[in-house]
């Protein structure tokens, strides 16, 4: 049948090629997932900010990882998520993102820093869907004043139970592309019994 040795070449050739062209085309969310995860601040940082952009539901997950568990990220995950969420809440359908993140507000066993910017993602997003979550979080106890604290403030930014405040990210500022996410007030750290006494 591959008589012919040139017929033969150009076969494996045009079959090698195929395999190029469709074989390594890379999934940008999977590099992505691979870079949140390094140890090197601006490869993370740049990771988040395609994240934020993506038209991908994967992203979410992703930002939502960093979210709950990279100290140094999830400030500006927080806000990335901020941003697909309110690219969502323009869509009849439920949420995805606010889902998620009252879910995460949910942890108990998470620490209160994360569950803490949860509840701000939750009233920066401005979905009052999220009222309820927001609401038995404000009622956690003294043992999370933080995340108390951030409940209140987004329900206030919700509107439950008073006029509503601003937003700290002004509605309309995170549309399409973002090359850089803005910065926000970090949270202040948790004081503990021995700092205190």
């Amino acid at each position: 049948m591959w008589r012919s040795p040139r017929l033969r070449i150009t076969l494996i050739a045009l079959t090698a090629l195929a395999g190029v062209v469709t074989g390594c085309a890379v999934d940008p969310m999977e590099r992505l997932s691979q870079d949140v995860e390094v140890p090197d601040v601006a490869i993370r940082e740049r990771a988040i900010y395609a994240l934020a952009s993506l038209s991908d539901s994967r992203a979410i997950r992703t930002l939502l990882e960093v979210l709950e568990s990279d100290e140094q990220m999830y400030d500006l995950a927080a806000v990335a998520l901020v941003k697909k969420g309110r690219e969502l809440s323009e869509r009849p359908k439920t949420n995805p993102v606010v889902e998620e993140v009252t879910e995460l507000l949910g942890k108990q066993h998470l620490g209160e820093p994360f569950r803490a910017r949860a509840a701000w993602v939750l009233g920066e997003i401005g979905d009052r869907t999220a009222i309820p979550a927001l609401r038995t979080a404000s009622a956690a106890g003294p043992g999370l004043s933080l995340v108390v604290d951030q409940a209140n403030q987004s329900l206030e930014k919700l509107g439950d139970a008073s006029q509503g405040c601003s937003y700290e990210i002004p509605l309309g500022t995170l549309r399409g592309t973002v090359e850089v996410l803005p910065q926000i007030e970090p949270l202040p750290p948790i004081e503990t019994e021995a700092s205190s006494g």
